[in-house]
């Protein structure tokens, strides 16, 4: 039985108390599907700024989806110094991962607001990249120290921030992929020759995938399942690496399917590959330019896309722009991120800490 109030009538009372709470379900319904976090760091883009080598000058930058900049945000709230050679940030729900390589340690914060949560160090070294393996599990890749800690893999518990176990792993494992379809791990090693492909339920390794004479860059799915992987011969004498391929990996079989070369003339082949937003356009770079190319070609790209000389190259996941690191590793300046839409078109400008290497893209 309903009680009157004022002149409402029952009905329409009713019908005010079901708009209201519809409306209240919608905008909760709406929230989470954008995974909107509070804070002044959640939305926009985190830059990760490598720093020099051995200068302890790693940082991240803040760019507001209206463009305004917040530079050194770790050092800004927490009022500590993050380390040297910031190599990665993976996010991970709430929280955002930072490898902070020469510094051993991998320091954890919330992703809104950058408060740290804490920081994980151990028996390793170097750690360089992660992959959420699902069931509050993740692999960090790890150089170790080349003298007394020796490369691993660390699994780590995400809910406890604690390394459950660790695997062992091949020379300078870089980037790792993970493939959901099939719970595998794919780990290049980018010291050698190699990809090493773990069963992420039993941390076992199943499969090491050769590509001799090159050495492995980074990888990334295609919108097929399989993996494509840039990989450039080097010679070490000059360092400089004018040749490489790009091959696709069959992901079922875990075998070569398609090698595409990679000749860079007077220039050098690079070790950037990402992929456009339907997983359908690869994306690499040369010395001075960057290639776009459809997951179907049979051949390199004839012309770069943009000129440039990319150390960090990244595509937002939801539109599809390219964004571009510009790394000095003599001075602050002349480091900067260029944005550019898909087409290549320059957007804009930030300038940012040293080394530039990577641009994470968030709600």
């Amino acid at each position: 039985m309903f009680t009157r109030i004022g002149n409402l009538r029952p009905t329409i009372w009713t019908m005010f108390l079901y708009v209201l709470i519809s409306t209240s379900l919608f905008s909760c319904d709406s929230n989470d599907d954008e995974n909107i976090l509070e804070g002044e760091y959640a939305q926009g883009q985190l830059v990760v700024n490598e720093g020099v080598f051995l200068q302890n000058n790693s940082s991240v930058t803040h760019i507001s989806k209206n463009n305004a900049l917040t530079q050194e945000v770790f050092q800004t709230v927490t009022g500590q110094v993050l380390g040297d050679n910031l190599q990665s940030i993976s996010i991970l729900g709430d929280e955002a991962y930072l490898m902070v390589s020469n510094s051993n340690k991998i320091e954890v914060v919330n992703r809104g607001t950058f408060l740290k949560s804490t920081t994980i160090t151990g028996d390793f070294a170097n750690p360089r990249y992660m992959a959420d393996i699902g069931n509050n599990k993740a692999y960090v890749t790890t150089w170790g120290n080349f003298d007394d800690i020796s490369e691993k893999i660390l699994v780590l518990d995400t809910q406890t921030e604690q390394i459950i176990t660790t695997i062992e792993n091949g020379s300078g494992s870089e980037n790792i992929v993970f493939d959901s379809r099939t719970n595998q791990a794919f780990v290049a090693n980018s010291f050698g020759t190699s990809i090493s492909v773990y069963n992420t339920s039993t941390n076992t390794l199943e499969k090491t995938i050769d590509f001799a004479p090159n050495s492995p860059g980074q990888m990334v799915l295609d919108k097929n399942g399989n993996l494509w992987v840039i990989a450039q011969e080097t010679d070490f004498a000059t360092y400089t690496s004018p040749t490489g391929n790009l091959y696709k990996i069959n992901t079922a079989t875990n075998s070569i399917e398609t090698t595409i070369p990679l000749n860079a003339g007077s220039e050098n082949v690079g070790g950037k590959l990402t992929i456009n937003p339907n997983k359908d356009i690869l994306y690499y770079n040369f010395s001075s330019g960057i290639y776009a190319l459809p997951i179907n070609a049979s051949s390199q790209a004839a012309t770069p896309i943009i000129l440039n000389g990319a150390y960090g190259l990244s595509i937002n996941p939801k539109n599809g722009d390219i964004w571009v690191g510009i790394a000095n590793f003599t001075t602050l300046e002349g480091n900067e991120v260029l944005h550019y839409d898909k087409n290549g078109n320059l957007q804009n400008t930030y300038p940012t800490g040293a080394a530039p290497n990577q641009v994470i893209f968030l709600p």
